[in-house]
Protein backbone atom coordinates (compact mmCIF):
# COMPACT_ATOMS: atom_id res chain seq x y z
CA UNK A 1 0.00 0.00 0.00
CA UNK A 2 1.14 3.55 -0.72
CA UNK A 3 1.05 6.50 1.65
CA UNK A 4 0.46 9.77 -0.19
CA UNK A 5 1.51 12.92 1.64
CA UNK A 6 0.26 16.11 0.02
CA UNK A 7 1.75 19.57 0.35
CA UNK A 8 -0.20 22.12 2.41
CA UNK A 9 2.20 25.06 2.10
CA UNK A 10 2.53 25.25 5.89
CA UNK A 11 5.48 27.27 7.18
CA UNK A 12 6.65 27.22 10.78
CA UNK A 13 7.57 30.59 12.23
CA UNK A 14 9.89 32.16 13.22
CA UNK A 15 12.04 29.79 11.19
CA UNK A 16 10.20 30.16 7.88
CA UNK A 17 10.89 26.46 7.25
CA UNK A 18 8.52 24.27 5.31
CA UNK A 19 6.77 22.08 7.87
CA UNK A 20 8.32 18.92 6.42
CA UNK A 21 11.81 20.21 7.30
CA UNK A 22 11.30 21.19 10.94
CA UNK A 23 12.92 19.08 13.63
CA UNK A 24 10.80 16.42 15.31
CA UNK A 25 12.82 14.50 17.88
CA UNK A 26 16.27 14.14 16.26
CA UNK A 27 14.99 14.02 12.66
CA UNK A 28 13.03 16.22 10.30
CA UNK A 29 9.29 15.66 10.11
CA UNK A 30 9.74 14.23 6.59
CA UNK A 31 12.23 11.69 7.91
CA UNK A 32 9.96 10.58 10.76
CA UNK A 33 7.08 10.08 8.32
CA UNK A 34 9.27 8.05 6.00
CA UNK A 35 10.63 5.91 8.84
CA UNK A 36 7.15 5.17 10.21
CA UNK A 37 5.94 4.11 6.76
CA UNK A 38 9.01 1.97 6.08
CA UNK A 39 8.52 0.17 9.38
CA UNK A 40 5.20 -1.20 8.09
CA UNK A 41 6.35 -1.86 4.53
CA UNK A 42 4.47 1.14 3.14
CA UNK A 43 5.71 3.18 0.19
CA UNK A 44 5.67 6.93 0.87
CA UNK A 45 4.91 9.18 -2.11
CA UNK A 46 4.95 12.98 -1.80
CA UNK A 47 2.50 14.84 -4.03
CA UNK A 48 1.58 18.46 -4.65
CA UNK A 49 -2.20 17.99 -4.69
CA UNK A 50 -4.46 15.43 -2.98
CA UNK A 51 -5.96 14.49 -6.37
CA UNK A 52 -2.58 13.06 -7.40
CA UNK A 53 -3.13 10.12 -5.04
CA UNK A 54 -4.27 7.60 -7.66
CA UNK A 55 -3.81 4.17 -6.10
CA UNK A 56 -6.70 2.61 -4.12
CA UNK A 57 -6.85 1.73 -1.35
CA UNK A 58 -4.20 4.08 -0.01
CA UNK A 59 -3.28 6.14 3.00
CA UNK A 60 -3.47 9.91 2.65
CA UNK A 61 -2.05 12.54 4.99
CA UNK A 62 -1.21 16.23 5.00
CA UNK A 63 2.48 17.09 5.22
CA UNK A 64 1.95 18.73 8.63
CA UNK A 65 0.80 15.48 10.27
CA UNK A 66 3.20 13.79 12.64
CA UNK A 67 2.27 10.14 13.17
CA UNK A 68 4.28 7.64 15.15
CA UNK A 69 5.03 4.13 13.94
CA UNK A 70 2.45 2.76 16.36
CA UNK A 71 -0.29 5.19 15.30
CA UNK A 72 -0.16 4.50 11.57
CA UNK A 73 0.31 0.77 12.09
CA UNK A 74 -2.68 0.52 14.43
CA UNK A 75 -4.88 2.49 12.03
CA UNK A 76 -4.26 -0.12 9.34
CA UNK A 77 -4.64 -2.99 11.79
CA UNK A 78 -7.89 -1.68 13.30
CA UNK A 79 -9.40 -1.04 9.86
CA UNK A 80 -8.63 -4.60 8.79
CA UNK A 81 -10.03 -6.10 12.01
CA UNK A 82 -13.26 -4.15 11.66
CA UNK A 83 -13.36 -4.74 7.90
CA UNK A 84 -13.83 -1.10 6.97
CA UNK A 85 -12.65 0.19 3.60
CA UNK A 86 -12.39 3.85 4.56
CA UNK A 87 -11.34 5.44 7.85
CA UNK A 88 -9.85 8.53 9.50
CA UNK A 89 -7.53 8.26 12.49
CA UNK A 90 -9.13 9.18 15.83
CA UNK A 91 -7.67 9.02 19.36
CA UNK A 92 -9.71 9.13 22.55
CA UNK A 93 -9.20 12.10 24.83
CA UNK A 94 -6.24 11.40 27.10
CA UNK A 95 -3.23 13.18 28.60
CA UNK A 96 -0.98 12.78 25.55
CA UNK A 97 -3.68 14.04 23.16
CA UNK A 98 -4.42 17.02 25.42
CA UNK A 99 -0.71 17.77 25.79
CA UNK A 100 -0.31 18.65 22.11
CA UNK A 101 -3.83 20.00 21.57
CA UNK A 102 -3.46 23.81 21.92
CA UNK A 103 -3.26 25.70 18.60
CA UNK A 104 -3.92 22.58 16.53
CA UNK A 105 -6.39 22.75 13.66
CA UNK A 106 -8.18 19.43 13.99
CA UNK A 107 -11.65 17.99 14.53
CA UNK A 108 -12.88 17.41 18.08
CA UNK A 109 -15.88 15.17 18.60
CA UNK A 110 -17.91 15.11 21.88
CA UNK A 111 -14.83 16.56 23.53
CA UNK A 112 -16.42 17.12 26.93
CA UNK A 113 -17.94 13.62 27.03
CA UNK A 114 -16.12 10.59 28.51
CA UNK A 115 -15.56 9.22 25.00
CA UNK A 116 -14.50 12.52 23.44
CA UNK A 117 -11.93 12.13 20.72
CA UNK A 118 -9.57 14.05 18.45
CA UNK A 119 -9.71 13.29 14.72
CA UNK A 120 -6.62 13.79 12.59
CA UNK A 121 -5.85 14.35 8.89
CA UNK A 122 -4.70 10.79 8.26
CA UNK A 123 -7.11 8.78 6.10
CA UNK A 124 -7.46 5.28 4.76
CA UNK A 125 -9.00 6.11 1.37
CA UNK A 126 -11.25 3.71 -0.59
CA UNK A 127 -12.42 4.19 -4.17
CA UNK A 128 -13.48 7.64 -5.30
CA UNK A 129 -12.05 11.00 -6.37
CA UNK A 130 -9.99 13.41 -4.30
CA UNK A 131 -10.01 17.22 -4.62
CA UNK A 132 -7.19 19.39 -5.87
CA UNK A 133 -7.24 21.75 -2.89
CA UNK A 134 -5.94 20.63 0.55
CA UNK A 135 -8.66 22.56 2.41
CA UNK A 136 -11.35 20.51 0.64
CA UNK A 137 -10.09 17.06 1.67
CA UNK A 138 -11.96 16.82 4.98
CA UNK A 139 -15.31 17.55 3.41
CA UNK A 140 -14.65 15.31 0.39
CA UNK A 141 -13.84 12.30 2.61
CA UNK A 142 -16.35 12.92 5.41
CA UNK A 143 -18.78 10.20 4.30
CA UNK A 144 -16.33 7.73 2.76
CA UNK A 145 -13.83 7.84 5.66
CA UNK A 146 -15.60 8.01 9.05
CA UNK A 147 -13.50 8.49 12.18
CA UNK A 148 -12.01 5.24 13.47
CA UNK A 149 -10.79 5.17 17.07
CA UNK A 150 -7.42 3.49 17.53
CA UNK A 151 -6.86 1.93 20.94
CA UNK A 152 -3.86 3.21 22.85
CA UNK A 153 -2.12 2.83 26.20
CA UNK A 154 -0.31 5.46 28.20
CA UNK A 155 1.34 5.77 31.58
CA UNK A 156 1.12 9.18 33.22
CA UNK A 157 3.59 10.60 35.70
CA UNK A 158 2.79 13.80 37.60
CA UNK A 159 5.77 16.13 37.96
CA UNK A 160 5.54 18.92 40.54
CA UNK A 161 5.86 22.46 39.16
CA UNK A 162 6.96 25.54 41.09
CA UNK A 163 4.15 27.22 43.03
CA UNK A 164 3.15 30.60 41.60
CA UNK A 165 0.16 31.05 43.90
CA UNK A 166 -1.64 29.05 46.57
CA UNK A 167 -2.53 26.30 44.11
CA UNK A 168 -0.24 23.30 43.66
CA UNK A 169 0.56 22.65 40.00
CA UNK A 170 1.67 19.49 38.28
CA UNK A 171 2.92 18.68 34.81
CA UNK A 172 1.33 15.44 33.62
CA UNK A 173 4.00 13.60 31.68
CA UNK A 174 2.50 10.86 29.45
CA UNK A 175 4.52 7.84 28.39
CA UNK A 176 3.09 6.42 25.15
CA UNK A 177 4.06 5.68 21.56
CA UNK A 178 0.64 6.19 19.94
CA UNK A 179 0.99 9.83 18.97
CA UNK A 180 -0.47 11.99 16.23
CA UNK A 181 -0.20 15.77 15.94
CA UNK A 182 -0.91 18.52 13.42
CA UNK A 183 2.21 20.69 13.41
CA UNK A 184 1.49 24.32 12.62
CA UNK A 185 3.38 26.19 15.35
CA UNK A 186 6.72 25.98 17.14
CA UNK A 187 4.95 25.03 20.37
CA UNK A 188 3.93 21.73 18.74
CA UNK A 189 7.63 20.94 18.20
CA UNK A 190 8.26 21.64 21.88
CA UNK A 191 5.38 19.48 23.08
CA UNK A 192 6.34 16.59 20.81
CA UNK A 193 9.91 16.74 22.11
CA UNK A 194 8.51 16.43 25.64
CA UNK A 195 6.80 13.20 24.53
CA UNK A 196 9.97 11.92 22.86
CA UNK A 197 10.97 9.62 25.70
CA UNK A 198 7.84 7.50 25.42
CA UNK A 199 7.89 7.51 21.63
CA UNK A 200 11.56 6.61 21.23
CA UNK A 201 11.82 3.94 23.90
CA UNK A 202 8.59 2.20 22.94
CA UNK A 203 9.71 2.10 19.31
CA UNK A 204 13.12 0.80 20.37
CA UNK A 205 11.57 -1.95 22.51
CA UNK A 206 9.30 -3.09 19.67
CA UNK A 207 11.99 -2.99 17.00
CA UNK A 208 14.70 -4.64 19.15
CA UNK A 209 12.82 -7.08 21.37
CA UNK A 210 15.72 -9.43 22.16
CA UNK A 211 18.23 -6.63 22.58
CA UNK A 212 15.84 -4.75 24.88
CA UNK A 213 15.23 -7.83 27.03
CA UNK A 214 18.95 -8.52 27.33
CA UNK A 215 19.64 -4.87 28.18
CA UNK A 216 17.03 -4.90 30.96
CA UNK A 217 18.35 -8.15 32.45
CA UNK A 218 21.93 -6.94 32.23
CA UNK A 219 21.00 -3.63 33.91
CA UNK A 220 19.81 -5.62 36.93
CA UNK A 221 22.55 -8.26 37.03
CA UNK A 222 25.41 -5.84 36.52
CA UNK A 223 24.34 -3.72 39.48
CA UNK A 224 23.05 -6.54 41.69
CA UNK A 225 20.02 -4.39 42.45
CA UNK A 226 16.44 -3.78 41.39
CA UNK A 227 16.61 -0.19 42.60
CA UNK A 228 14.88 1.82 39.88
CA UNK A 229 17.60 4.47 39.67
CA UNK A 230 20.36 1.91 39.28
CA UNK A 231 18.20 0.12 36.72
CA UNK A 232 17.58 3.28 34.67
CA UNK A 233 21.30 4.11 34.69
CA UNK A 234 21.84 0.84 32.84
CA UNK A 235 19.09 1.47 30.29
CA UNK A 236 20.86 3.62 27.74
CA UNK A 237 21.53 3.33 24.03
CA UNK A 238 25.04 4.57 23.25
CA UNK A 239 26.19 5.06 19.67
CA UNK A 240 29.57 4.39 18.09
CA UNK A 241 32.76 6.40 18.69
CA UNK A 242 31.40 8.22 21.74
CA UNK A 243 33.81 9.71 24.28
CA UNK A 244 32.12 9.65 27.69
CA UNK A 245 34.02 10.61 30.84
CA UNK A 246 33.75 7.93 33.56
CA UNK A 247 32.36 10.45 36.05
CA UNK A 248 29.44 11.43 33.77
CA UNK A 249 25.99 10.10 34.69
CA UNK A 250 23.63 8.94 31.94
CA UNK A 251 20.17 7.57 32.64
CA UNK A 252 17.45 6.21 30.31
CA UNK A 253 18.78 8.19 27.34
CA UNK A 254 19.71 7.63 23.71
CA UNK A 255 23.13 8.92 22.68
CA UNK A 256 23.96 8.98 18.96
CA UNK A 257 27.35 8.39 17.30
CA UNK A 258 30.34 10.59 18.03
CA UNK A 259 28.97 12.33 21.13
CA UNK A 260 31.42 13.68 23.72
CA UNK A 261 30.33 13.94 27.37
CA UNK A 262 32.53 15.73 29.88
CA UNK A 263 33.40 15.14 33.51
CA UNK A 264 30.50 15.37 35.94
CA UNK A 265 27.92 15.88 33.19
CA UNK A 266 24.41 14.50 33.71
CA UNK A 267 22.04 13.33 30.96
CA UNK A 268 18.63 11.98 31.96
CA UNK A 269 15.65 10.93 29.85
CA UNK A 270 16.97 12.68 26.75
CA UNK A 271 17.85 12.19 23.08
CA UNK A 272 21.28 13.44 21.99
CA UNK A 273 22.04 13.74 18.27
CA UNK A 274 25.30 12.82 16.54
CA UNK A 275 28.59 14.65 17.24
CA UNK A 276 27.25 16.76 20.12
CA UNK A 277 29.52 18.00 22.90
CA UNK A 278 28.15 18.00 26.45
CA UNK A 279 30.83 19.81 28.44
CA UNK A 280 31.89 19.32 32.06
CA UNK A 281 29.05 19.46 34.62
CA UNK A 282 26.40 20.29 32.03
CA UNK A 283 22.94 18.87 32.82
CA UNK A 284 20.36 17.72 30.24
CA UNK A 285 16.97 16.36 31.33
CA UNK A 286 13.87 15.44 29.31
CA UNK A 287 15.25 17.20 26.23
CA UNK A 288 16.07 16.62 22.58
CA UNK A 289 19.34 17.93 21.14
CA UNK A 290 20.08 17.93 17.41
CA UNK A 291 23.40 16.99 15.89
CA UNK A 292 26.62 18.97 16.40
CA UNK A 293 25.34 21.08 19.28
CA UNK A 294 27.70 22.32 21.98
CA UNK A 295 26.51 22.67 25.56
CA UNK A 296 29.12 24.56 27.55
CA UNK A 297 30.28 23.95 31.11
CA UNK A 298 27.60 24.03 33.83
CA UNK A 299 24.78 24.64 31.34
CA UNK A 300 21.37 23.34 32.42
CA UNK A 301 18.78 22.28 29.79
CA UNK A 302 15.31 21.07 30.82
CA UNK A 303 12.34 19.89 28.69
CA UNK A 304 13.56 21.70 25.57
CA UNK A 305 14.23 21.13 21.87
CA UNK A 306 17.44 22.27 20.22
CA UNK A 307 17.95 22.23 16.46
CA UNK A 308 21.39 21.19 15.09
CA UNK A 309 24.55 23.26 15.31
CA UNK A 310 23.73 25.51 18.26
CA UNK A 311 25.98 26.61 21.11
CA UNK A 312 24.23 27.03 24.45
CA UNK A 313 26.21 28.88 27.06
CA UNK A 314 23.66 30.54 29.31
CA UNK A 315 23.12 29.19 32.80
CA UNK A 316 19.73 27.54 32.33
CA UNK A 317 17.10 27.06 29.64
CA UNK A 318 13.89 25.13 30.13
CA UNK A 319 10.79 24.53 27.99
CA UNK A 320 12.26 26.37 24.99
CA UNK A 321 12.78 25.76 21.27
CA UNK A 322 16.24 26.73 20.02
CA UNK A 323 16.74 27.04 16.26
CA UNK A 324 19.68 26.01 14.09
CA UNK A 325 23.16 27.51 14.66
CA UNK A 326 22.01 29.69 17.57
CA UNK A 327 24.39 31.14 20.17
CA UNK A 328 23.20 31.89 23.70
CA UNK A 329 25.57 33.95 25.83
CA UNK A 330 26.14 32.97 29.43
CA UNK A 331 24.13 35.87 30.85
CA UNK A 332 21.09 35.86 28.59
CA UNK A 333 17.85 34.39 29.90
CA UNK A 334 14.66 32.97 28.40
CA UNK A 335 12.04 33.62 31.06
CA UNK A 336 9.79 30.59 31.43
CA UNK A 337 6.90 31.39 33.78
CA UNK A 338 3.93 33.73 34.00
CA UNK A 339 2.54 34.45 37.44
CA UNK A 340 -0.97 35.47 36.34
CA UNK A 341 -2.86 33.89 33.44
CA UNK A 342 -1.65 31.70 30.58
CA UNK A 343 1.29 32.35 28.30
CA UNK A 344 0.18 33.63 24.90
CA UNK A 345 1.92 33.26 21.55
CA UNK A 346 1.39 34.67 18.07
CA UNK A 347 -0.44 32.29 15.72
CA UNK A 348 -2.04 33.17 12.39
CA UNK A 349 -1.68 36.85 13.14
CA UNK A 350 -3.38 36.66 16.54
CA UNK A 351 -2.14 36.35 20.10
CA UNK A 352 -3.52 33.06 21.37
CA UNK A 353 -3.38 31.21 24.68
CA UNK A 354 -1.27 28.08 25.05
CA UNK A 355 -3.03 26.99 28.24
CA UNK A 356 0.41 26.89 29.91
CA UNK A 357 1.85 28.93 32.74
CA UNK A 358 5.32 27.44 32.34
CA UNK A 359 6.96 27.80 28.94
CA UNK A 360 9.84 29.80 27.51
CA UNK A 361 10.36 31.15 24.00
CA UNK A 362 11.48 30.17 20.52
CA UNK A 363 14.79 31.42 19.10
CA UNK A 364 15.09 31.52 15.31
CA UNK A 365 17.93 30.12 13.23
CA UNK A 366 21.37 31.73 13.53
CA UNK A 367 20.22 34.19 16.19
CA UNK A 368 22.74 35.46 18.74
CA UNK A 369 21.59 36.47 22.21
CA UNK A 370 24.16 38.46 24.14
CA UNK A 371 24.66 39.20 27.81
CA UNK A 372 21.76 40.57 29.89
CA UNK A 373 19.18 39.90 27.16
CA UNK A 374 15.87 38.81 28.74
CA UNK A 375 13.10 37.26 26.63
CA UNK A 376 9.48 37.22 27.82
CA UNK A 377 7.72 33.80 27.82
CA UNK A 378 6.05 32.82 24.55
CA UNK A 379 7.97 35.20 22.32
CA UNK A 380 9.51 34.43 18.92
CA UNK A 381 12.99 35.71 18.09
CA UNK A 382 13.32 35.98 14.27
CA UNK A 383 16.11 34.33 12.31
CA UNK A 384 19.52 36.05 12.20
CA UNK A 385 18.79 38.45 15.05
CA UNK A 386 21.71 39.88 17.05
CA UNK A 387 20.50 40.98 20.48
CA UNK A 388 22.87 42.77 22.86
CA UNK A 389 22.55 44.61 26.15
CA UNK A 390 22.02 48.36 26.41
CA UNK A 391 25.26 50.43 26.34
CA UNK A 392 24.55 51.92 29.76
CA UNK A 393 24.31 48.41 31.25
CA UNK A 394 27.99 47.70 30.73
CA UNK A 395 31.19 49.55 31.57
CA UNK A 396 32.33 50.91 28.21
CA UNK A 397 34.50 53.83 29.37
CA UNK A 398 37.19 53.69 32.04
CA UNK A 399 38.47 57.24 32.85
CA UNK A 400 42.19 57.87 33.25
CA UNK A 401 43.85 58.57 36.58
CA UNK A 402 41.28 56.97 38.88
CA UNK A 403 42.66 57.32 42.41
CA UNK A 404 43.54 53.96 43.97
CA UNK A 405 40.97 52.38 46.31
CA UNK A 406 38.30 54.88 45.31
CA UNK A 407 34.82 53.28 45.24
CA UNK A 408 33.62 53.46 41.64
CA UNK A 409 30.22 52.59 40.13
CA UNK A 410 28.83 52.20 36.63
CA UNK A 411 26.80 55.19 35.48
CA UNK A 412 25.52 55.44 31.91
CA UNK A 413 28.26 53.18 30.62
CA UNK A 414 31.21 54.82 32.35
CA UNK A 415 32.88 54.60 35.72
CA UNK A 416 32.27 57.46 38.17
CA UNK A 417 33.14 57.90 41.78
CA UNK A 418 30.43 56.73 44.15
CA UNK A 419 30.88 59.91 46.17
CA UNK A 420 30.02 62.11 43.16
CA UNK A 421 26.65 60.37 42.81
CA UNK A 422 25.89 60.95 46.45
CA UNK A 423 26.57 64.68 46.05
CA UNK A 424 24.38 64.93 42.92
CA UNK A 425 21.06 66.01 44.43
CA UNK A 426 19.30 65.74 41.06
CA UNK A 427 19.60 61.96 41.16
CA UNK A 428 17.15 59.83 43.13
Amino acid sequence: MKVYIYSSGTKIQPFGDDVSQVQVLTETLAQTQERACKRHGLELVRIDKPSEAVERPCLLAADYVYFSEKAIGDLIKTARERKVSGARLALLRCVSVEHTLPLQDLTLEDWEAPQGRAIYDLWLVPEGPLPDQPQEVRQALAERCPALTVEMKEVVRAVRLPVLDDEERFFKYPFTSTICCHISHWTHLLWLSQLSLGISWNEFFRNHKWRSAFKAIWAVLRRFSINKWKFFSGMNVIGKNCDIHPSAYIEFSMIADGVKVGAGACIRNSLIGPDCIIADHAVVTNSVIGNECYLTENFFLVSSLCFPGSTLGNLKTQMAVIGRDVYLHGWCSLLDAKFIGDIKVMHNGKRMSTGRSFMASCVGHRAILGAKVLIHPGREIPNDMLLVSRPEDVIATVPDNIPPRTPMVRDLGTLVALESLKKDKTRP
